[in-house]
């Protein structure tokens, strides 16, 4: 009973809506072909049928990307195909953990992102991939990004196989950047006292030099930056601190001079008519930007306190395996074929503005040459959370970050209120 009441609490506590196209936000749930919109009509399969049910958080664009990869692997003609469905981020996360405890309808193969691995392990909705990997024998740490691979072993077992790592960057409007200071990017880095020099010679063209846009990532970077963490001991919430006060009264007051978007702007048209010079946004807003006709744009790490130290919020999606009596090694060995069949043939995935986390992605030089390609220079400025309750602390940034950047909301009640918040959940789960 302890078991399930935990189980409903990580479902109704943790569960929290991921920005934009990344994650899929919207409450419903799709797939990208005209057979796989049928299909995900149909009650999903527990394991024991001939295709493997996978179920992804792909709901927007990247979806279609996800798909094609599907298609592309069914195409080899493999004994098991795959049906891929894109379930919203907040129903996956309902879903997958209530469907283990009933033992009904659960999917073979799942992506979670990385911060739900610590939590979802902790209360035995994974099975461990060690056996299956180790028989694949395709499927090695070495050929993956370190800072994605490590998170997805915990206690000594393998839990999760990394399909990227995504970022909350910042794309920049190169002919803005070089009317208002040339030099801004020549270290790769855009610093706030580059803002700040930007900020009143644009604001006087009717020019916003950044913006407001997904603030919770926005403010985890910069936290980050300054040395931050949601926790100091590693369970209970410290956030509310001089270091997060200092992000979000520095955000609020580019707000108040004009230099940033305000209330009721939309960044990314500003960003694509040129009234905006940097626009922080994920990896995966490459496919919209590269739609807008004529726009000669770039792409780097978040703004940044520190050009030696420009510390990025990032995640990771990751396929797990959701724990199955019915699971048999032949099913087992086919899904370990299409995670391995993902990892050697990722290039798909980059199209869609993620950052592959196989390291065979590097080979190609298409790859190469695409903005996000940088991410993989040095992924120490990758700032991947491991804090096992990182669900309840980022619903509360949710709720109190742009209150604050738009002065509805004081920040050092915000942080106070949030911290109670975080262990409330914690408490009472």
């Amino acid at each position: 009973m302890k078991k399930f009441k935990r189980i409903l609490s990580l479902v109704v506590g943790a569960t929290f809506i991921l920005g934009l196209t990344a994650c899929g936000g919207a409450k419903t749930e799709t797939t990208t072909t005209t057979k796989a919109k049928e299909e995900s009509k149909a009650t999903p399969k527990s394991g024991t049928e001939k295709d493997i049910e996978f179920w992804s958080v792909f709901t927007g664009g990247d979806g279609d990307f996800m798909q094609k990869m599907v298609d592309a692997y069914n195409a080899t003609n493999p004994k098991i195909k795959v049906v891929h469905r894109a379930i919203a981020a907040d129903d996956l996360y309902q879903k997958i953990p209530l469907a283990v405890q009933s033992g009904t309808d659960i999917p073979d193969l799942a992506i979670n992102h990385v911060d739900r691995l610590l939590m979802n392990k902790e209360n035995d909705v994974y099975q461990p991939m060690d056996e299956y990997i180790a028989a694949n024998g395709k499927i090695k740490g070495g050929d993956y990004l370190s800072t994605a691979w490590t998170p997805g072993e915990i206690e000594g077992k393998r839990y999760a196989v990394p399909l990227d790592v995504h970022g909350f960057g910042t794309y920049y409007n190169k002919d803005l950047v070089a009317k208002y200071l040339p030099t801004a990017l020549d270290d790769g880095v855009i610093t706030f006292d580059e803002v700040a020099e930007i900020g009143p010679k644009a604001k006087a063209d009717g020019v916003y030099t950044y913006a407001v846009t997904w603030t919770r990532p926005q403010f985890l970077g910069w936290y980050a930056q300054l040395g931050g963490k949601l926790s100091d001991n590693g369970t209970d919430p410290s956030f509310n601190n001089d270091k997060a006060l200092k992000v979000l009264e520095d955000f609020k007051g580019a707000v108040d001079k004009g230099w940033a978007t305000q209330d009721g702007d939309d960044p990314l048209q500003l960003f694509g008519t040129g009234k905006l010079v940097f626009l922080s946004e994920g990896t995966w807003m490459m496919g919209r930007l590269n739609e807008i006709e004529g726009l000669n744009y770039g792409e780097s790490y978040s703004i940044s306190y520190d050009a030696a130290n420009p510390m990025t919020w990032t995640s990771s999606h990751q396929f797990v395996m959701p724990k199955n009596p019915n699971m048999t090694p032949e099913r087992a060995a086919a899904i370990m074929d299409f995670v391995s069949y993902v990892g050697e043939n990722s290039l798909e995935w980059a199209n869609s503005g993620q950052v592959p986390a196989s390291l065979k992605i590097l080979e190609d030089e298409t790859f190469k040459a695409m903005p996000q390609a940088f991410y993989l220079n040095k992924p120490e400025f990758l700032d991947i959370s491991d804090y096992k309750y990182y669900g309840y602390a980022v619903t509360a940034v949710d709720a109190f970050a742009t209150e604050v950047a738009f002065s509805r909301k004081d920040a050092k009640e915000a942080l106070d209120e949030a911290v109670q918040q975080v262990a409330d959940a914690i408490k009472n789960q």
